[in-house]
């Protein structure tokens, strides 16, 4: 499967920076997408089911994503779903995974700063995200001050819902399917998005406020 796909959601773990072994520059990190349904006995907005994705970005959109965001970050992520199996320690599973084309912070939740980087993406040479070819983004956000580049690199990440941890990135060659994020635990806990706000005025009745459907998996 190799679908477009958008999602709003909230980054669940610490974006990780690392090469694959064709030195090419990969950011992942995990994103906890919920939709919210409207309760009429309540008369409010309450959270519905949340989905997982993993979220994958190159090259110049991978080190744009690092600086750019942090835990906690309301993001919006568009590029391409794949679903895998996986097997790892007499485990297995599905693992949801999105190549990323475009990211960028969702600004119902906040206030972003643009900086634009000249060439950037033009040194990326065609094509869109994924190893193979460059991605279009030139981002750098608001949102959490993350500082320096002081996050630790490195391959494991853990989704902090006490459901698993993401163990990889195991790069195997110069392929994306090379950047294998094993172990990966689908709907790791039960943790809500945070601060999920009032509804968006005019929104009707069993609607979404944001406007977007999860990805159905």
């Amino acid at each position: 499967m190799n679908t477009p796909v958008s999602i709003v959601g909230i980054v669940a773990t610490d974006p990780r920076l690392v090469q694959t072994g064709s030195s090419i520059p990969l950011c992942s990190f995990r994103v906890a997408s919920s939709d919210r349904r409207y309760d009429r006995e309540r008369q409010e907005w309450v959270p519905g089911e949340t989905n997982w994705f993993t979220v994958s970005a190159f090259r110049t959109l991978a080190a744009h994503a690092h600086q750019s965001f942090a835990k906690g970050d309301r993001v919006i992520v568009s590029g391409r779903l794949r679903v895998r199996r996986w097997e790892a320690n007499e485990k297995s599973g599905i693992s949801v995974e999105i190549d990323a084309d475009a990211l960028g912070h969702d600004l119902r939740w906040g206030v972003s700063r643009f900086t634009k980087r000249h060439g950037s993406v033009e040194d990326d040479g065609p094509g869109r995200g994924g190893p193979e070819g460059g991605s279009g983004t030139e981002h750098r956000g608001g949102g959490a001050d993350t500082g320096a580049d002081d996050r630790p690199s490195g391959a494991q990440m853990s989704d902090g819902t006490g459901g698993g941890e993401v163990h990889g990135a195991e790069l195997r060659g110069a392929e994306l399917r090379g950047a294998e994020l094993r172990g990966a635990e689908l709907h790791g806990g039960s943790t809500e998005p945070r601060d999920e706000g009032p509804a968006r005025r005019g929104a009707g009745p069993e609607q979404r406020s944001d406007g977007f459907l999860p990805a159905a998996v």
